[in-house]
């Protein structure tokens, strides 16, 4: 850990003190201007997951401490792959369009329904009102009908009403 610590500030010295000489020009292209070059590469959905990969190893060892160091040591490298295979940010940003469609198409159709909510309401108030108006009648004879018969005697099916988000 100290011999860690003494490299590092070495190398902070060199690049600091002596940044004309070759060693000091070798250092800053690979310490400072690579990791900046690779790091203007990265996309906006990579860098979205990882985030919340970060976060989740973080949740993780708050909850599980040690044993969640160890679990999120186990998944993070499969998980890295398995990004940089199926190039996940791709699949994010999808996500968050698909997302962004979805809550513009609810909130259309929650419109929608608040405006005819109205309307409904006072339907509901009319077929209540007739109802209380209407004289009950006394229950029909039987028509005939047995159950045997060719017919079908099923109830009739309300209309399919499709209500969809997207």
């Amino acid at each position: 850990m100290l011999a860690g610590l003494g490299l590092m500030a070495a190398i902070i010295a060199v690049l600091l003190a002596f940044p004309d000489t070759g060693i000091g020009r070798g250092l800053n292209r690979w310490l400072v201007e690579e990791p900046a070059r690779r790091l203007n590469r990265l996309q906006r959905g990579k860098v979205a997951i990882y985030a919340l990969l970060a976060a989740i190893g973080f949740v993780l060892v708050l909850l599980f401490e040690a044993e969640g160091m160890r679990l999120f040591g186990f998944l993070l490298p499969d998980t890295l792959v398995w990004f940089a295979m199926f190039d996940v940010g791709v699949f994010v940003d999808a996500l968050l369009i698909t997302g962004a469609i979805l809550a513009t198409n609810g909130l259309r159709a929650i419109r929608a329904q608040a405006t005819a909510a109205p309307r409904q309401v006072a339907t509901i108030i009319r077929r209540w009102a007739a109802r209380a108006r209407r004289v009950l009648k006394p229950a029909s004879r039987p028509s005939g009908t047995t159950s045997d018969d060719d017919r079908p005697a099923w109830a009739r099916q309300p209309a399919y009403r499709a209500f969809s988000m997207a």
